[in-house]
């Protein structure tokens, strides 16, 4: 993973330990178009639902936006997926739609989009 470019991997380490509590990356990353994707989040029990998790989401959506000067930033998930959702929206994203054939997981259509603007 850490040679990939797209999805750009970032490792979460919990600052007073420095041991690794998570990952998450950006990817669909479209420049012409300064949209990009957050997604194949994972955070160990030891982050979730913490105010560590939301720091670390909010501050990959700080870089996306002051840093690399997007204007789009984008959250798929599964339509069954009801954490994920909760996750997206109490983080300020927008739920837009659902991605209708947008990828089979596991069997069926997987789909719902959320986005935050800049």
């Amino acid at each position: 993973m850490a040679s990939s470019k797209d999805p750009l991997f970032f490792s979460i380490l919990n600052n007073s330990s420095g041991v690794a509590v998570g990952y998450a990356s950006c990817l669909r990353i479209e420049p012409a178009h300064r949209c990009i994707e957050v997604g194949n989040i994972l955070f160990t029990p030891a982050l979730q639902r913490t105010p560590g998790a939301t720091e670390a989401l909010y501050l990959m959506a700080r870089h996306v936006f002051d840093d690399l000067g997007y204007r789009r930033y984008e959250w798929k998930c599964d339509a069954l997926n009801e954490r994920s959702r909760r996750a997206a929206l109490r983080l300020g994203f927008t739920f837009e739609g659902v991605f209708r054939q947008h990828m089979i997981v596991k069997g069926r259509n997987r789909g719902h989009g959320l986005v935050l603007d800049a």
